[in-house]
């Protein structure tokens, strides 16, 4: 099949769409099928690109009403488009997040290919989520009818895909990692005998860092024998180190941006990977990389986190909020050798089913439900 992968965000800018479709890109590539992603041309191009990207317009990054950042992507030129369609000839377009305004709109309104929407992302509750919605439903209602197969990553994400139309049948495909890039192995903890929580992702308020820092502080009390890494980098990084230094909370390590290698390195030195999110999250590809790293993890109960900790996971599930409840949750999982080799056991064996040959076998089947019902629509 000729595939393209259409991402509305800053593809060279790290997050779980543009790892999704990284990923998929490569699977799909790997079977033998001819893969493009087209993506808005940021500000800042990357000197090597990989001959598979193939850049349309131009995107504008904004600060959302969620306290984080997305973007604004379009083209102003649908003859640029037309082009690239006619030159490609997909057999399928997959459209990650396809509300995104409005390259994935300006695409889907010329292609004659089947078209597939993935739905990615969900909303915290509240007045602004509801406006948002309100906002979005002129894209979904032009979207939705051209949209051949939709799917959505989790249960969480399938509720906000229902905005592309309430009686729609939705396919749950749910996010993967390639667990060969992740299979832990003995390295030498450069925090020597201390344990070491690790916490990886951008720094903004959704991702809940300033609870983790509170925890860590009061568990920093009984143990000093503890450290925490932070990787990533957001707005909220130089306020967050400000509050560490006017706590004085010792052993408070900021990395800033790491790459793909050092981030599987931490997972695989964490005593404990913790993801303290709050809200905003579907799904959580962190949490199947860091398991698949052989890391013990705690992680914030919101509603995507809990659509994958499932079953034994839910151990690891704690409300950031409560810093009492947060701090004995560290504790537990950081000490309990037991608790922590149980985990352990359950993990390995658990994330297996997200290994993405068995999501793109997923994706092969939904690309071939989205071309036959376009054959049958024109027939």
């Amino acid at each position: 099949m000729r595939i393209a992968l259409v991402c509305p965000y800053n593809y060279f800018r790290p997050g779980g769409v543009q790892a999704c479709i990284n990923d998929l890109s490569i699977e799909l590539a790997e079977r033998g099928h001819y893969v493009r992603i087209i993506i808005p041309r940021p500000k800042n191009v990357p000197t090597t690109i990989d001959q598979k990207i193939i850049m349309i317009g131009g995107s504008t990054e904004f600060q959302t009403p969620f306290a984080t950042k997305a973007d604004l992507s379009m083209s102003k030129s649908g003859e640029v488009i037309e082009d690239v369609l006619e030159r490609e000839k997909f057999d399928v377009i997959h459209y990650h997040e396809p509300g995104i305004p409005l390259l994935s709109m300006q695409i889907i309104g010329k292609s004659t290919s089947a078209n597939v929407g993935t739905m990615h992302a969900t909303l915290p509750e509240g007045m602004v989520s509801r406006s948002f919605e309100k906002l979005m439903i002129p894209f979904a209602k032009f979207i939705e009818p051209r949209l051949h197969v939709v799917t959505a990553v989790s249960i969480v994400a399938k509720e906000a895909a229902l905005t592309y139309g309430p009686k729609r049948e939705i396919d749950i495909v749910p996010n993967g990692i390639r667990i060969k890039d992740y299979v832990p192995k003995k390295i030498k903890k450069s925090h020597g005998l201390k344990k070491n929580i690790v916490a990886i992702g951008r720094l903004e308020k959704r991702k809940g860092v300033k609870y983790l820092l509170k925890a860590y502080a009061l568990l920093k009390e009984t143990y000093p024998d503890i450290t925490l890494t932070i990787a990533g980098d957001g707005g909220l990084r130089e306020s967050l180190e400000e509050y560490v230094s006017k706590n004085s909370i010792p052993d408070v390590t900021f990395l800033g941006f790491v790459s793909d290698e050092e981030k599987v390195r931490l997972m695989r030195q964490a005593d404990v990977y913790c993801s303290p999110a709050i809200y905003g999250e579907s799904f959580g590809i962190v949490l199947l990389e860091a398991m698949a790293s052989g890391a013990v993890i705690v992680a914030g109960n919101n509603p995507g986190y809990e659509s994958v900790l499932t079953g034994k996971g839910k151990l690891c599930l704690v409300n950031p909020k409560n810093t009492y409840d947060f701090a004995q949750r560290l504790e537990l999982l950081l000490y309990d050798e037991d608790m922590r080799s149980l985990l352990q056991l359950w993990s390995r064996e658990y994330v297996k089913q997200f290994d993405f040959t068995k999501i793109v076998d997923q994706y092969e089947k939904v690309y071939k439900k989205a071309i036959a019902i376009k054959k049958k629509k024109r027939s």
